[in-house]
């Protein structure tokens, strides 16, 4: 009787649960990373004080981010204080296309899912005609 109950079960494949995890955690990371620049780009623009508490947070965050890109573009002054940060504004540019290619690689994960599960829907319901 347990074994039955079993066989009327769905279950995913480790792999695909597994997939479907690994690819959140990186597009989370890459909409971190991209919030972080904005915000980083915000702050620099508009002369805030380095000092304060969030404008340390968002150096910080935003740090590793920029490391590939840093000292690609020179900034540019605005104003008497601020300065655009043309790098960072690349960087944005960049992960927003790696976040774009993650996406797709969700709905790839979540169409295999389905199609998983389409699958053995259809097994168990044709065992359960045959019964």
């Amino acid at each position: 009787m347990a074994n039955s109950n079993n066989q009327n079960k769905i279950e995913l494949p480790a792999y695909l649960r597994l997939s479907k995890i690994l690819v959140w955690v990186m597009y989370f990371w890459v909409m971190l990373g991209i919030i972080s620049l904005i915000l980083r780009v915000l702050l620099l623009a508009f002369s805030a004080n380095p000092t304060a508490g969030f404008s340390q947070f968002i150096a910080k965050v935003s740090s590793d981010y920029m490391d590939p890109f840093r000292g690609i573009f020179p900034p540019h002054a605005i104003g008497e204080t601020g300065y655009l940060d043309v790098s960072a504004i690349f960087a944005i540019v960049v992960y927003i296309f790696l976040a774009w290619g993650i996406s797709a690689l969700i709905s790839y994960v979540q169409n295999k899912i389905d199609i998983t599960t389409a699958e053995q829907e259809k097994k168990l319901a044709s065992l359960s005609v045959n019964k």
